[in-house]
């Protein structure tokens, strides 16, 4: 891999919109409603920040989450609400990994430190009174391809993955080019992969583009959720077809209506709802047959 030390050449403009857009997510997000979660903690996972919640009840799986945002935007703060959310209805713990971000930090850190949390999750995971045996990998966008990444590196430390409208194809070869007026435009695909690389020979990186996988055999069970209005969903598509063409357990799901990053926006589109309910419900399915999950769909 590069190295993640490459100090990357940004336009100041360009930075300073970064910096006033996260800045921006904090304060919407300080303003959504936060539900109570029996127990939140903040870890540090072998020098990366992480925030556990552990809802109430027998938990059945961790739900390790690695967020979007292009590799640029979000962090626990913006992402606090909704994991909440996440973690109430499913019943499961969930691990969110606090990634670095781009381009402060390009090309391995985010691979790099989902890694190395996970990894140490798996060692202490007893100290908070949870199974290191029982994860799912979870994650939207570009933290979806963070997931796959792992899963693909390490198909045994995973029990299921949920991949929200993946953001692979570093070369946008894939995404629909005739979708007018989208939330998440190709050029702001080409942008986030930019600040992302190092240099060019990344592009060729299977653990910076995980659609580069020679194939997915051996992966285990698949949630893949998709948004109709969303440049993305071919690129969606075409994924789970692979994985299913290799055996993987795919249920693939498109959500009518909505753009890309409708799965966190819940008070403007109900099908955030839905797709949280589908979560559960495909949770539900491995909760009842855990020795089975690697057979069943």
């Amino acid at each position: 891999m590069n190295s993640a030390g490459d100090e990357p050449h940004v336009d100041p403009a360009h930075m300073a919109e970064i910096v006033e857009n996260r800045a921006r997510m904090l304060r919407e997000s300080a303003a959504l409603e936060v539900e109570p979660v029996s127990r939140v903690v903040d870890l540090d996972a072998d020098g990366v920040p992480c925030r556990l919640f552990v809802p109430a009840g027998d938990v059945p799986f961790t739900l390790v989450y690695a967020h979007g945002g292009g590799f640029a935007f979000g962090e626990v703060g913006t992402h606090d609400p909704t994991m909440r959310a996440v973690a109430n209805a499913t019943g499961c713990a969930l691990l969110f990994i606090d990634y670095r971000r781009s381009p402060e930090h390009r090309f391995p850190a985010a691979v790099d430190d989902v890694q190395r949390a996970t990894a140490w999750w798996r060692d202490h995971a007893s100290d908070n009174g949870l199974s290191p045996d029982r994860l799912v990998a979870f994650g939207d966008s570009a933290g979806a391809n963070l997931a796959l990444g792992l899963v693909r590196r390490h198909p045994d430390w995973f029990v299921g993955q949920v991949l929200i409208y993946p953001f692979i194809d570093a070369r946008c070869a894939t995404y629909d080019r005739g979708l007018v007026d989208a939330d998440l435009p190709i050029s702001d695909c080409e942008f986030f992969w930019s600040l992302y690389a190092p240099n060019g020979s990344a592009y060729d990186d299977v653990d910076f583009d995980p659609l580069l996988a020679a194939g997915y055999s051996g992966l285990p069970p698949t949630l893949i959720q998709l948004a109709e209005l969303d440049v993305l969903t071919p690129t969606g598509r075409l994924l789970a077809g692979r994985m299913e063409a290799d055996g993987v357990a795919v249920r693939t799901l498109v959500y009518r209506g909505v753009p890309h990053g409708f799965w966190r926006r819940s008070s403007a589109y109900p099908q955030s709802r839905q797709a949280v309910g589908d979560l559960v419900e495909w949770i539900d399915e491995r909760r009842s047959f855990p020795a089975l999950c690697r057979g069943s769909r």
